[in-house]
């Protein structure tokens, strides 16, 4: 287990989860989670981060600003899907490196896109609206076999729908 190093759990839902918690603490003695549950940012945010090498980050923004008031904190975990919050041309400036994987929630959006489409073939959204107003009609709907099927790009989504089409 590594006594030395201080990690702070920005993270609200990993601060919540048990599991999540127990594994961190299984390897680090010295941990701060977000127990409060507050929202990090800005100045809030640097106070948290402050006197920690490692950070667990979901939604905070972790820009220029942040960086530059924190030369202590050497790497980032981004817990949660996409870098957006984090300014990756300031993590190369200061110094700071980035634990990421891609794709981890690739079967669950998959599967999605998938529901959607069937959703929209089905014309469950107009349905929806209708039986909510207090209508009701039948609608006709397709198949989503025997179409062509159109997939934007080939990132980790792309790639995990292909096969199941």
């Amino acid at each position: 287990m590594n006594t030395l190093t201080k990690v702070a759990v920005c993270s609200r839902s990993f601060s919540r989860n048990p599991v999540l918690r127990a594994e961190l603490l299984s390897r680090y003695r010295n941990v701060t989670f977000n127990d409060k549950g507050l929202s990090l940012d800005g100045d809030s945010l640097i106070e948290f981060l402050r006197g920690h090498e490692k950070a667990i980050t979901a939604l905070e923004i972790i820009d220029d600003l942040v960086l530059s008031q924190l030369p202590e904190l050497k790497v980032i975990g981004k817990y949660g899907v996409g870098l957006d919050m984090i300014e990756m041309d300031a993590m190369r400036r200061h110094g700071k490196s980035l634990g990421w994987t891609g794709g981890v929630n690739r079967r669950s959006v998959t599967e999605l896109v998938i529901s959607f489409a069937i959703a929209l073939l089905r014309h469950v959204p107009a349905a929806h609206r209708e039986v909510l107003s207090g209508t009701w009609r039948q609608h006709v709907g397709g198949y989503l076999s025997g179409r062509t099927f159109g997939i934007v790009g080939c990132g980790h989504i792309g790639k995990d729908l292909i096969p199941l089409l």
